[in-house]
């Protein structure tokens, strides 16, 4: 009767196991180096979203700080809350075949379905925003930035008038210059400080080609009073000397849309330069990576005789060793989406396991697997620099292509079991898996030059718990009870803890169900 995790069970000579089933895993929290368990995208929870997760937005910042005279503004599209969740459910169909009575094939092939239902969810009462989305974007901000266009041009043209008169006026014959010659420092000045406002508000509004930055105040607000302010001050100082082609109604184009309440994917359609397609709520479905082993039975007390293993009382041992390929056929993580689960590591490795089992009676025994798995290099597209989850918003460089090493993947697994009568079994295991560093190398094609310092993903061990239920027909069918032998068995794994770098707190819950033909009767 078999159970959780592997045994080492033999296929009888020319018999056949068919093994399908369903696996789902689902986690929302992620154990974190010293710190314990802490919820999936804690990091991108904050009060105040705005340079702090996105630093694209700085020179909006330094801009709109420059406008208002404010040098602690901080500039801020509302709070944003984030709630993780990752599912994943697979369904493998596995079919074992003895070659002879101590060798048998196997064959592993999984269809996977990955989704990420994570919220983020930005400005939720739609009121803590102190900014909002250009008016100059797209098509439709046409009006807008012609209005920003005719702001900047009446502010140039102040500029130059004065500084034609500051010119004028240093001949000693000039006339009319009696403002500029009773303080020519403070008509210099102004000139400076139309020409930097002049760029803050290029900078954050744009101008007649160009949308500036992808947020400025909000209209209405005081934040905005003051970039009217400011500019409405230069008007008057202008006029002191005569200079009047800033209009009375000279203003920025503020914002009329705010970001949220809602939904943060809003921001990748806009330019702030996230440099991804979408914001969570993400799918992929497909086969994922296949195994091909083979699988040789060491050593056992019944040589290999089930019907000899059931009816005997006997204690007894049997191990065994398998060998196998792994086909990266699932593909790596999708660089242009930032919450993508991938189905499968995308890598060929080579497999090796083996597992002992330990028979005390004819009810109770158990099974002590390890396994190994050794991933071969390859090159996968990679967003540079290497983001980790604060900096999951910032501005990328580029997606390129990386050199992949991924670690050694080592674990060891204990399993007793025991029988319950003819038809029913538990059983339960301790598992603990160990990830060696994972290396990603990205080199610039016509140089092999790196284009950043190699990234490096910590080692990792995760320790986990396991309780199973089994319904088998094996025993009944070996003493001529049963029609055909089966199994059916139900898995639930608990996590337990892990060390190293991040690891998901993931649970799973899996069915199996097993059939066998050519199996040994009485």
């Amino acid at each position: 009767m078999s159970g959780v995790g592997d045994d080492a069970i033999p296929i009888p000579r020319g018999g056949f196991r068919i093994q399908v089933g369903g696996l789902w895993n689902d986690y929302r929290e992620v154990y974190s180096p010293g710190a314990g368990k802490q919820a999936l995208l804690r990091g991108l929870a904050t009060e105040n979203l705005g340079v702090n997760l996105m630093p694209q937005l700085s020179d909006a910042q330094a801009g709109i700080r420059a406008l208002t005279g404010n040098s602690s503004f901080a500039l801020s599209l509302g709070p944003l809350e984030s709630a993780g969740e990752v599912r994943q459910s697979i369904a493998p169909f596995a079919l074992d075949y003895g070659v002879s009575r101590r060798l048998s094939l196997r064959a592993v092939v999984p269809y996977v379905e990955s989704r990420d239902v994570s919220q983020l969810i930005l400005n939720r009462n739609g009121t803590a925003a102190n900014v909002g989305r250009n008016p100059a974007l797209g098509t439709a901000g046409q009006q807008a930035r012609a209005a920003n266009a005719a702001l900047l041009g009446q502010i140039d043209a102040a500029r130059t008038a004065l500084t034609a008169e500051i010119s004028r006026c240093a001949n000693v014959s000039a006339t009319g210059c009696d403002a500029i010659r009773a303080n020519p420092a403070g008509a210099q000045t102004l000139v400076t400080r139309a020409s930097q406002t002049r760029s803050s508000l290029a900078t954050v509004y744009g101008d007649g080609d160009a949308a500036g930055a992808p947020v400025v105040p909000i209209s209405g607000s005081s934040l905005h009073a003051a970039v009217v302010s400011t500019v409405g001050a230069l008007r008057t100082d202008f006029g002191a000397y005569g200079i009047t082609s800033i209009a009375a109604a000279a203003q920025p184009q503020p914002a009329v849309t705010i970001f949220g309440p809602g939904s943060i994917g809003s921001i990748t359609s806009d330019t702030f330069n996230v440099g991804y397609a979408r914001l969570g709520d993400t799918r992929r479905a497909g086969i994922g990576d296949i195994d091909l082993t083979a699988t040789y039975l060491l050593f056992d007390s019944f040589n290999a005789d089930q019907v000899k293993r059931v009816l005997s009382p006997a204690r007894g041992l049997r191990s065994n060793l398998t060998v196998g390929w792994r086909f990266g056929t699932a593909g790596a993580d999708r660089a242009e989406d930032a919450f993508d689960v991938p189905i499968g590591e995308g890598a060929n490795a080579l497999l090796v396991r083996s597992t002992t089992d330990v028979l005390f009676n004819r009810w109770a025994w158990m099974s002590a697997t390890v396994r190994a798995v050794k991933p071969f290099g390859d090159r996968i597209a990679v967003v540079v620099p290497f983001r980790d989850e604060t900096s999951l918003l910032s501005s990328p460089v580029d997606i390129v292509s990386a050199a992949r090493t991924l670690g050694t993947r080592l674990e060891f697994e204990v399993a007793p079991r025991m029988a319950i009568g003819q038809f029913f079994g538990l059983s339960a295991s301790y598992l603990v898996r160990h990830w060696g560093a994972d290396v990603f190398d990205t080199e610039r094609a016509e140089s092999s030059a790196s284009l950043t310092e190699p990234f490096t993903t910590p080692s990792r061990t995760f320790s986990a718990a396991a309780v199973g239920v089994t319904f088998s027909t094996l025993n009944s069918y070996v003493r001529g009870r049963s029609r055909f032998p089966a199994e059916v068995v139900y898995t639930h794994t608990t996590p337990l803890g892990a060390s190293g770098g991040f690891v998901p707190v993931v649970s799973s819950d899996r069915l199996e169900l097993r059939i066998y033909t050519g199996f040994p009767r009485r």
